[in-house]
């Protein structure tokens, strides 16, 4: 039984009686922000138009005027939706293949699995909040809102531009799941293809997030830090000092 207890604890991560309030607690405040955004947030457009021209965006921004493809809004949730399925389903996949190796145990790789999905489940939610707080923060208008402020910026739904949750969920999913490979010690080819899907995903996302007329470039390109930035934090804030204990 200890044997079986060290080599668990031996596997990189750890978790504690209060990741379940760290995973919960962002995950409600999220949820509550998003229902309160037409109390929150100002339609400023609506209010003073000449605020909202294509001049008055920085010039980094100005390529994503005039772009609205309704076919891109859906390939970037595709991309989005991707990034999170793969979060879950490559790191199980790596510990199975390991079960059905004999190098893990069942209770061993029961352990390891259910770990993993905390800290995809951790992460996607305070991507989430920090995300959501953002928005209630800036209250910047989409790009669409410029081509009519008056009437497209009626929707204070429509003042959540930066930064970018697609994007910065694709990246906190993709780099986390990257992360847990590193730490889990998957094979050079693994965390070829893994880096390939992060780099993929989140410049798609991006770019069909822009496309689509629903961000600007800078929108993106921080909420690709911010996604990244946040799967660091979770993944390295739950890593074991020394995760190589004898096991006996």
């Amino acid at each position: 039984m200890k044997s079986e207890v060290a080599k668990i604890r031996s596997h990189s991560f750890k978790l504690t009686k209060f990741d379940f309030i760290l995973t919960v607690i962002p995950v409600l405040i999220w949820a509550g922000s998003t229902f309160m955004r037409q109390t929150v947030i100002t339609p400023s457009c609506m209010n003073a138009p000449q605020k909202c021209s294509k001049e008055s965006l920085l010039p980094i921004d100005q390529i994503s005027f005039g772009m609205e493809d309704p076919r891109a809004d859906g390939y970037s949730y595709f991309t989005q939706n991707l990034s999170g399925v793969l979060a879950v389903a490559v790191p199980a996949a790596w510990s199975l293949s390991r079960l059905a190796m004999g190098s893990l145990s069942p209770a061993v790789t029961l352990s390891v699995l259910g770990v993993d999905l905390v800290l995809i489940l951790q992460t996607a939610s305070w991507n989430g909040f920090l995300t959501e707080l953002s928005h209630w923060i800036v209250q910047r208008p989409r790009p669409f809102v410029y081509y009519d402020p008056v009437q497209r910026g009626i929707d204070p739904a429509h003042y959540v531009s930066f930064y970018s949750g697609h994007t910065s969920f694709a990246a906190a999913m993709t780099v986390a799941t990257f992360l847990i490979l590193v730490v889990r010690g998957a094979p050079l080819l693994l965390l070829m293809l893994s880096a390939i899907a992060v780099q993929s995903l989140i410049i798609s996302t991006a770019y069909f997030r822009i496309l689509a007329g629903r961000h600007f470039l800078t929108d993106v390109i921080f909420g690709a830090v911010a996604g990244s930035a946040v799967a660091w934090v979770v993944v390295s804030q739950h890593r074991l000092q020394h995760p190589r204990l004898q096991t006996g």
